[in-house]
């Protein structure tokens, strides 16, 4: 279950990056993993270069390989934040997401379920993202 939640995570990177006024370039994303399931919360940071067409496209970055399967619904959109619903059927996942951005900094909350053999466990990620400047390559 612990491998299942990590890789949830994973998965909700782009989606916590999706923001229409985002500066192009490369952003650090650490996250916060919570769930009942975990015997602590799980903690982990990666970098992104999130290129002119993503920054100005939510859409673009909450799809991709690591949502492959899942349907990922755009919500409530307005200057400085967005919403989105993620089905995962496959995975035994669905949940909500919201983040608040700014050119340089953003911070996201996902709220995610997890239905693994009857076995339901709530989890939340919280995101907090900083843009670093020009992406590396």
């Amino acid at each position: 279950m612990k491998k299942i939640l990590l890789s949830i995570a994973t998965l909700l990177f782009p989606l916590a990056a999706a923001a229409q006024a985002m500066q192009p370039g490369e952003w650090e994303l650490s996250s916060t993993l919570s769930s009942p399931m975990l015997p602590k919360p799980q903690s982990a940071t990666v970098t992104r270069c999130v290129n002119k067409e993503d920054a100005a496209d939510p859409a673009r970055l909450t799809s991709g390989p690591s949502t492959q399967g899942c349907t990922v619904t755009p919500g409530a959109q307005s200057a400085g934040s967005f919403k989105w619903a993620i089905a995962c059927p496959a995975q035994g996942v669905s949940g909500t997401g919201a983040v608040r951005y700014s050119a340089k900094t953003m911070d996201a909350e996902i709220r995610m379920t997890v239905d693994q053999q009857g076995k339901k466990a709530d989890m939340l990620t919280k995101v907090t993202g900083r843009y670093l400047g020009p992406c590396k390559s």
